[in-house]
């Protein structure tokens, strides 16, 4: 492979000081307009057959079409296809009303494929919406209250369920004020995390991370505990971006990774099921999203299989063709919460009757009771006054010496080498609504990632988590400082990393990029900085992202066209790691 020879200059040698970065909450962004796509799908499945079956059952859940207030889904041109032929292929509806296929193979001995193809339409139309339902409220038919049912995985009647839920919703009068202070909760406490041991609401509370299915689970658990029907959402979630304008200077790019996703559905008495994705969306999702099969819980929306004698291994590949996509979406105003940045359709709650029909005026209301004062307090003389002991001051703590070689490691650390697509117990298994996540960081874009710095530190090496598809030249990244929360154009460089000695392998891994230790640099100060990175050649790498802002702020991860505008923020904190000396 041909030698780049790259010549690194010096941009500065020092830093200025920085005041200390403080954390500094996001919006709800209310918009309103419309998001329509025509998309034409491909999704290839496969059971590996390691050694003859003497059956193989699958559950295989298929496009759903549905409606509601604020969005619709058509599929057209639905096909399925398998090899080897299945002994029998029988179309179901189960008790939920989601239709799927129930595929059957007897006397097995090679790997059974399944090769699924239709035509999605998908209109979004984001209208301000009047909700006049009280909290909390009775009025639910007998349909949907059987969305209030506990289960396995949605311990909506636990104790500490129950009493997180009062809490949360103390102060709301109408069901949008309680779906509101449950969800956001739910973003700012939970942090995403991928192959999660357990996938139920009180383990997501209790370790406060999870994926998809467990930030659905406990986000239902609480609205179940709080007497609102809610139920999760099986389908898929798409990789192509779509902008969320706030103002002239910056704009919310919306991503999500391309694969099995989970999401949720709330219902309003007055508008019926709306769908939620609490990592993205209010009162709507978007058109990157595409339902398959609603439930109670993730049994309920997800393939499911057995085998004689054993469940085989299972993996899918997702493709997507977007014919025709429109996103016309224009911002209205915010609201200061969650942490991270969530797009709202408009939603007017208040609680009480509907406005008067012309022609049917509204009763008159009965007066409120007339409550008496309370009887006066004879007037009593006030105890003495007690002086409080002396204080007695703690001896001074005496702290050790310092260690100057010391190494600090700190960042969005925490990646998978591989996203589980499926869980194996016994001869059955079940598929985990999930994708990866990561961003072809060497395209015509440039990314950043922010970080801090809390006291002087000699800076040896930043990590990434990235994976090798190819090409050749070089990647490399840029330190710079913080210019009013965006990258600045001072910092230093450091050395190359040339692809041909990046491994090629499966999964992510850590790539290290390394800074001269002859001085020229000047050590860190307290402040915030920007991780820039950059390439030469044609080099073609992905950089691993964690959905939502598990490390930074929301403003911390930045992308650009021109190399210095940085008005793209984006909707996750990428995965790096920062390795340094602290200096005494």
């Amino acid at each position: 492979m041909t030698k780049y020879i790259v010549v690194f200059f010096l941009l500065v040698s020092s830093f200025f000081i920085f005041p200390r970065y403080d954390f500094i909450h996001a919006e709800t962004v209310v918009i309103e307009g419309r998001l329509d796509s025509k998309i034409k799908m491909s999704k290839q499945m496969k059971w590996d057959v390691d050694r003859p079956l003497s059956e193989l059952i699958l559950r295989l859940p298929l496009p759903a079409d549905y409606s509601n207030k604020a969005q619709s889904q058509g599929v057209q041109g639905l096909r399925v296809q398998y090899d080897p032929q299945p002994a029998s292929v029988n179309e179901e509806t189960d008790k939920f009303g989601n239709v799927y296929k129930r595929v059957v193979w007897r006397n097995i001995n090679k790997d059974a494929h399944i090769n699924m193809t239709y035509e999605v339409l998908l209109k979004v139309l984001l209208p301000a919406m009047e909700s006049r339902t009280p909290f909390p409220f009775t009025n639910i038919s007998g349909q949907e209250r059987v969305y209030l049912t506990p289960t396995e995985y949605v311990q909506s009647n636990h104790p500490e369920i129950i009493s997180l839920a009062k809490e949360l919703t103390k102060n709301a009068k109408t069901e949008y004020e309680a779906v509101t202070a449950i969800l956001n909760f739910v973003v700012d406490t939970i942090k995403y995390s991928y192959n999660p041991p357990s996938y139920d609401a009180i383990h997501t509370l209790k370790v406060k991370s999870g994926n998809c299915t467990n930030i659905g689970h406990l986000s239902i658990a609480l609205l179940r505990a709080s007497g609102i029907p809610a139920r999760i959402v099986g389908g898929i979630s798409l990789n192509k971006q779509w902008t969320m304008p706030v103002s002239d200077s910056k704009t919310i790019i919306q991503k999500m990774g391309q694969g099995g996703h989970a999401w949720i559905e709330i219902y309003f008495p007055d508008l019926g099921w709306l769908s939620y994705d609490p990592q993205q969306s209010k009162q709507f999702t978007s058109s990157r999203h595409i339902k398959e099969m609603h439930g109670f819980d993730y049994m309920d929306i997800t393939v499911l299989w057995s085998g004689r004698p054993y469940a085989p291994k299972y993996s899918n590949t997702i493709d997507s063709h977007f014919i025709d996509d429109e996103v016309n979406i224009k911002p209205k105003y915010t609201d200061n919460a969650p942490r991270s940045y969530i797009a709202s359709s408009q939603l007017l709650a208040k609680a009480g009757p509907p406005e008067p029909v012309e022609g049917k005026p509204l009763p008159v209301p009965p007066p409120p009771p007339v409550v008496k004062p309370p009887p006066p307090i004879d007037a009593k003389p006030l105890p003495p006054v007690v002086k409080p002991p002396p204080v007695v001051k703690p001896p001074p703590i005496v702290k050790p010496p310092p260690q100057k070689d010391r190494l600090i490691e700190f960042g969005n650390m925490e990646f998978p080498t591989f996203v589980d697509a499926y869980r194996i117990v016994g001869n059955r298994a079940v598929g985990i609504p999930d994708a990866e996540t990561a961003e072809y960081a060497t395209s015509q874009h440039i990314y950043a990632q922010a970080f801090k710095v809390t006291e002087p530190l000699k800076l040896k090496t930043v990590s990434l988590a990235m994976h090798k598809f190819g090409g050749d030249g070089t990647i490399y990244i840029d330190i710079v400082s913080d210019d009013k929360g965006k990258p600045a154009l001072r910092g230093f460089r450091s050395s190359p990393v040339f692809l041909e000695n990046v491994s090629k392998k499966h999964g992510y891994y850590w790539v290290d990029f390394t800074f001269p230790d002859d001085g020229s640099i000047a050590p860190l100060k307290e402040g915030k900085y920007w991780i820039v990175l950059r390439r030469s050649g044609e080099a073609i790498m992905t950089w691993f992202y964690t959905p939502g802002k598990p490390y930074g702020g929301p403003d911390d991860t930045r992308s650009t066209l021109k190399g210095y505008l940085w008005r793209d923020i984006l909707n996750y904190d990428f995965v790096f790691k920062v390795t340094g000396q602290k200096i005494y």
